[in-house]
């Protein structure tokens, strides 16, 4: 049976994120709608997304909707990047300032942090300016955080804002241009064992350090959001305090897969910040509770769903 209180909207539901939140809010009994242009809710047609919103009526709105991709993607397409999301942001606060009591979850990517800091901390969020490398996306995400502060101020708007690393799961893209990064790993080596190809290409020099967030756990930390309403517009990291390369990366999931190919490391693709590890003290003092997948169970995981599809 559905929870009648709660009445999610998913924008971005049919993508990464949102479907992965979308079945486990559905798994919780929590009632919760996709909304996309999939599913012709277009967040960048003002009228015609707030048709869509306001005939469901949600007491809670997640934004998982964006355009984005690789770092070479959003280096290439940077001018699309920032317009697109930057209209969609303004029109999702527009949209729950009308609706008054809705509160907005917002994943913030940590691309949104200066590009180098010693500690990735909130206190840290405006200290310097975002990596070059992704200025165009990051810059949008940042300005999550400036919404939702001026709409709370002036219309009372209620936003919860989380700092999420570089997520993998089921349910991404198989473009290499448009999935993320641990996941385009995986496929590029579950494709590898299927043909029997004896080399891999991995972008940049495999040396850049990243926290890794399981899908799921980012769908468990909305639910516990959208359970006990809670708001808060200034961000908190959903941190880990630990980070693997990429070179541990890729030889991990050689193991896990068996490949004993030769890999190929294509420098021309730019490697971004040299590290980003999040702090999670603030987070283990919101979410004391909060157990997070072991890697090892997650990237198991989304082998086995890239081997099921591919």
């Amino acid at each position: 049976m559905k929870t009648i209180e709660h009445r999610v909207a998913i924008l971005g539901g049919t993508g990464f994120a949102g479907r992965n939140v979308r079945v486990e809010l559905e798994s919780a009994g929590i009632m919760a709608a996709a909304f996309s242009r999939t599913t012709g809710c277009d967040l960048l047609d003002l009228p015609v997304a707030w048709t869509k919103l306001d005939a469901f009526r949600p007491t809670h709105i997640v934004n998982c909707a964006a355009h984005v991709g690789s770092v070479n993607y959003v280096t290439d397409f940077a001018a699309d990047v920032v317009d697109q999301n930057m209209r969609m942001l303004l029109n999702i606060y527009k949209i729950a300032q009308q609706m008054r009591e809705t509160v907005v979850i917002n994943p913030i990517a940590n691309c949104a942090y200066p590009g180098v800091l010693d500690a990735y901390e909130e206190a840290s969020f405006w200290a310097g300016p975002i990596h070059p490398s992704v200025v165009s996306y990051g810059s949008t995400r940042r300005m999550i955080e400036v919404l939702s502060k001026c709409y709370q101020g002036q219309y009372g708007v209620r936003s919860a804002n989380v700092i999420v690393p570089n997520m993998y799961g089921p349910f991404d893209s198989t473009n290499p241009n448009k999935t993320h990064a641990l996941n385009a790993l995986v496929i590029k080596f579950v494709q590898a064992v299927k043909s029997g190809a004896a080399e891999v290409e991995v972008w940049g020099t495999g040396k850049p350090i990243r926290e890794w967030l399981f899908v799921k756990d980012f769908a468990r930390v909305v639910r516990r959001l959208v359970e006990t309403k809670e708001d808060f517009q200034s961000p908190v990291n959903v941190a880990q305090n630990h980070g693997l390369s990429v070179d541990e990366l890729v030889s991990v999931i050689c193991v896990k897969l068996g490949y004993k190919g030769k890999i190929i490391k294509n420098t021309k693709f730019p490697d971004g910040s040299p590290k980003k590890v999040m702090n999670d003290q603030l987070f283990r003092q919101r979410f004391p509770e909060f157990r997070f997948t072991p890697f090892e169970q997650g990237l198991a995981e989304t082998i086995e769903y890239y081997r099921s599809i591919l």
